[in-house]
This record gives structure tokens, C-alpha cells and sequence, in this order.
């Protein structure tokens, strides 16, 4: 039997003939491994991902720092191997993997959430007297400068 299928939002209508019976015999079902496959990659989908962003990261820091894997899997104390399979982007990393990679390229790849901690800003009145030795600078928020203030050096009471 052959099916015939439009396209009607085009202006032009174009139609495309399929053959079910041949789909039928060309197609091949899926084998237990190839599913097995597939359950895997689902069960394990967010850690797949922050592998495989971990893999462009090293590529990126390879590319950049014109390093070979070798190169690369020696400063981290690791074998060559185990570096071309950290690129491939489907290895489960341990926390120590992480900080191998993260103190050799000297950047986090992985960030902790802390909300026990906070952010307080302290406003000193502009008339505070301030020792002469005391360091000028900007504080900055994007690309506006909010306020002169100054810094207090070692010793000097805020």
C-alpha cells in the first residue's frame, strides 16, 4: 500500500510517497543492547550532560593552552587513557577528578550553592575620617560606577 502525504501550509504543494510494506522490511527493531543503551542514557541524563559540558570545557582549555592529551593527563597525574575518555564526555567524574581538572586549568567547573552564607554591605557615612595612607577606588556594578568610596588599610578602623 502507498500512502501519499501533503504539505498543505506550503504554496506550493508537494507530495511525497512512502511505501509501508518496503519500510517494513528494510526497518530493524531495536536489539536488547541498543535499548538497554537507551534506558542507561535516560536514567543518567543529568550527569551525561554536566559530563559531556566538562568535555567541551577540556577541549576548550586543550585548544587554547595548545596542549596535547598526554600533556594534559600528566599535570593531572592521570593516565593518557583516562583522559581521552574524559573527553568523550560520558565518564561519571568523582569530586577528586574534578579538582585534578579544575586546579590544572585554574578555573571552577563546578560550583557549590552556599546559602548559609550572605552578602552584607556596610555604608560608612561620607564624613568618616579615614587614614591618609587610605586606598581610593571604585566599586563597580556592570559597566556604571555607583560610588567613590575608600578602602581602609591594615591597622585602620572602618
Amino acid at each position: 500500500m502507498i500512502w501519499k502525504v501533503t504539505n498543505k501550509s506550503l504554496k506550493q504543494s508537494k507530495v511525497m510517497a512512502f511505501n509501508l510494506e518496503k519500510l517494513a522490511s528494510k526497518a530493524k527493531p531495536r536489539s536488547e543492547k541498543d535499548k538497554e543503551q537507551a534506558r542507561y542514557r535516560k536514567e543518567n541524563r543529568d550527569w551525561l550532560r554536566m559530563s559531556q559540558e566538562i568535555a567541551l570545557c577540556l577541549h576548550y582549555y586543550l585548544r587554547k593552552a595548545n596542549l596535547t592529551q598526554k600533556e594534559l593527563a600528566d599535570k593531572m597525574g592521570v593516565s593518557a587513557v583516562y583522559v581521552g575518555k574524559l573527553l568523550k564526555g560520558g565518564e561519571n567524574l568523582t569530586l577528586e577528578t574534578i579538582c585534578k581538572i579544575q586546579k590544572v586549568i585554574g578555573e571552577d567547573l563546578v560550583t557549590i550553592a552556599k546559602p548559609y552564607t550572605y552578602k552584607m554591605v556596610i555604608s560608612i557615612p561620607t564624613w568618616s575620617r579615614f587614614s591618609p595612607d587610605a586606598i581610593k577606588s571604585d566599586i563597580f556594578f556592570g559597566n556604571q560606577t555607583l560610588q567613590n568610596d575608600y578602602v581602609p588599610t591594615a591597622g585602620d578602623a572602618a
